[in-house]
């Protein structure tokens, strides 16, 4: 009895010294937090269809000209890779597809009603040049890939349909999660240094970010104007996700350094801007500027980058 007493005795003192304490979740930030990814009934996810999507992600031959591919105007992380290059079809600065799924209707596109909308409009249209018939006959002319679609979707067949499935199922793993944000929410107090739980707090107050950038993807999925002088359309909020990670901001790449596009929001937008009740100057020091990007920086999830698919031969 004296022994168990006193191993009892020890743990609790071993609990007290060390600071060791029950994770203390923060249930008002927690709609901010990335979850589950959910795939759709017409689409549910299967490991090879994922697979089978980013080979054709990569594929040239997917391309009408086979000079092009998906991952040339919306990069993903590829390991012992550069960054891809500027995008050549939109002439501006492609969307990140990271966490393509978290959006809620996905590139604003009132006649898109799911990734697979988007992914067949953008595929037929600007990889595809509106002639799925050759690329289809292409694809067919590979054994593999002939095998791949088989074992995919359960029957022989390559279709319009089943590529749009496919890339689309392996777009929705594109996901950054994990960030010392989400840990941070989830009980871990020290996942963020104090700078950035004072930047999180001028985030949510002072600066009042999270009017539009709000939920897992941290964006409301509308459309506001930018505060650039000469810019009358609207852009879809962006996710701040992996936001320290990008090189160009804004739709046009107007900047090339965060600290410039916090600065810009802060300000107000650019004087001679179009007008927006929820793009107002915010009063707030240089170090509370400081913290908010230390905050920022909180948002990039975990580095999982994926391995460069080796392409089938024909």
């Amino acid at each position: 009895m004296i022994r168990i007493l006193s191993i009892s005795f020890s743990i609790c003192l071993w609990l007290v010294l060390s600071g060791c304490k029950e994770p203390v979740q923060k249930p008002e930030l927690e709609s901010f937090v990335v979850k589950n990814v959910i795939h759709p009934n017409n689409n549910p996810y299967n490991k090879d269809k994922v697979e089978l999507g980013k080979l054709l992600y990569f594929d040239k031959r997917l391309s009408l000209k086979g000079d092009t591919n998906c991952a040339i105007c919306h990069g993903v992380e590829i390991q012992n890779s550069a960054t891809a290059p500027r995008n050549q079809i939109h002439k501006s600065s492609a969307p990140s597809l990271t966490n393509v799924a978290l959006y809620r209707d996905v590139f604003n596109d009132p006649q898109a009603n799911d990734l697979e909308d988007i992914v067949q409009e953008r595929v037929h249209t600007a990889v595809m040049l509106k002639d799925e018939k050759t690329i289809v006959a292409r694809l067919n002319q590979v054994r593999e890939y002939r095998e791949l679609f088989e074992k995919s979707f359960g029957s022989p067949g390559i279709t319009m349909e089943r590529i749009v499935k496919a890339i689309s199922a392996f777009e929705r793993t594109i996901v950054s999660k994990n960030s010392k944000f989400d840990r941070y929410v989830m009980g871990e107090e020290s996942a963020l240094s104090p700078s950035q739980k004072r930047g999180l707090d001028v985030f949510m107050n002072k600066a009042k970010c999270s009017q539009c950038h709000k939920g897992p993807n941290f964006s409301d999925s509308e459309r506001h104007t930018t505060g650039l002088k000469g810019i009358t359309q609207t852009v879809r909020t962006p996710s701040l996700r992996d936001v320290s990670k990008k090189s160009e901001f804004m739709h046009n790449g107007e900047f090339t350094k965060l600290e410039d596009v916090v600065s810009h929001f802060v300000n107000g937008g650019s004087q001679g801007s179009i007008e927006d009740p929820l793009l107002k100057p915010a009063s707030i020091s240089e170090e509370e500027k400081r913290d908010l990007i230390e905050f920022l920086k909180s948002l990039e999830g975990e580095s999982l980058p994926f391995e460069m698919p080796k392409i089938p031969k024909a």
